[in-house]
């Protein structure tokens, strides 16, 4: 069983990084890194603690990359948002224009009073 430890710790250190996408996309999947296995047992513990010391490292820098990504995702989110609000306020001036804008809203009275 002790050396199973070291087996799963070194495979671990070849998976890609936890951060599947770019940062700047809408549909970017940000995902947190793999927290650090720390042994519970003292001679587990004396055994890889270095080891362990370095997944903390690489936990760290893969936090760093993942908060980038999730900064990135967030705005452009916003700024997809903002296009599609902007869509949004010209259909109502069409539908306005075009008198359909109580059939639009047939669904959502509120919609055609609030832009009266």
């Amino acid at each position: 069983m002790p050396r199973l430890i070291p087996m799963l710790m070194a495979g671990m250190a070849l998976l890609p990084s936890p951060v599947m996408a770019q940062s700047g996309s809408p549909n970017a999947v940000c995902l947190p890194p793999e927290e650090p296995y720390v042994p519970s047992d003292d001679d587990g513990f004396r055994a890889y603690a270095d080891m362990v010391s370095e997944d903390f490292e690489r936990y760290f820098s893969e936090l760093t990359e993942y908060f980038v990504c999730m900064d990135g995702t967030r705005l452009a989110v916003f700024e997809r948002a903002q296009e599609v609000s902007k869509t949004h306020q010209a259909f109502w001036k069409r539908a306005n224009d075009l008198g359909v804008a109580e059939k639009a809203a047939a669904n959502y009275p509120d919609a055609v009073e609030e832009r009266r």
